[in-house]
């Protein structure tokens, strides 16, 4: 069974932010690291390949950095994996991206399995799973919270809905699963698998080796800080009094509203 993962290195949200020029995030104080929801998607495709047998491709587009992120999963277990490092495309929009990972997995002969995080961290659109099952015409599930298959070939998922529940389906293969935290618990690297990573077959792709011509659907126009017009106020005084005041406060909140 050939399962791919589509792994995106994004920014430690506790790292410290800085904006250059209205357009990019300055990266000379940013920590990079898996996307968290790779992770999980990482691990459930391990855990296939340990039952059903095959291999485990990890596809990523991102710049030289990334690749580090991806020689990770391979000391998790992966066997291989393709590195999309073009500007082109790590300058594009979701849509390119989609289409830079889309052509890629088709260029191994496409997979039995293609199973993405359910969002990144950093822009959290949820649509690069949805977009590359699109392309290459395949059924996929989102929020994919358990993953069955006895054969490979018939998939049993569950999928959270709202409302804290849960649906039941059965997917053939290949298909596209968009996988949601908690499915599992992604195992740690070992020194081993660390040794082994550092020989393990990495492909480097540009654009054109890929036949990537997808123009962006979107423009970029600005990026900033979201500006709080509300503060948080700390009451003082006796629990009597600061109850008065609170309820003083909510009713003049809600004559403004």
């Amino acid at each position: 069974m050939k399962i791919v993962v589509c792994l995106k290195q994004v920014p430690d949200m506790e790292s410290k932010f800085k904006i250059i020029d209205d357009k990019k995030v300055d990266e000379a104080q940013i920590a990079f690291k898996i996307n968290d929801f790779d992770n999980y998607a990482v691990e459930a495709a391990l855990q296939l390949k340990e039952k059903l047998g095959g291999e485990v491709v990890i596809v990523t587009a991102g710049p030289e950095r990334a690749s580090k992120d991806i020689r990770q999963a391979f000391a998790m277990g992966a066997d291989w994996g393709i590195h999309i490092n073009d500007p082109a495309v790590e300058d594009g929009d979701n849509f390119v991206v989609a289409s830079a990972l889309q052509k890629a997995i088709e260029s191994v002969g496409g997979a039995d399995l293609v199973l993405t995080g359910v969002q990144a961290e950093d822009d959290q659109a949820a649509i690069t799973g949805v977009m590359i099952a699109d392309m290459m015409g395949l059924p996929h599930c989102t929020n994919v919270v358990k993953l069955e298959s006895a054969d490979g070939k018939t998939l049993t998922i569950n999928r959270e809905i709202g409302g804290g529940l849960n649906e039941v389906l059965e997917l053939g293969a290949p298909a596209v699963l968009s996988i949601q935290s908690g499915i599992n618990e992604p195992r740690y690297p070992t020194l081993p698998g660390i040794m082994k990573a550092k020989k393990k077959r990495l492909d480097i792709k540009k654009a054109a080796d890929l036949g990537v011509s997808a123009q962006a659907k979107t423009d970029f126009i600005k990026m900033y800080f979201p500006v709080s017009d509300k503060k948080a106020e700390i009451i003082q005084g006796d629990p009597a009094t600061a109850a008065q005041m609170l309820v003083d406060k909510l009713k003049n909140e809600a004559k403004v509203i």
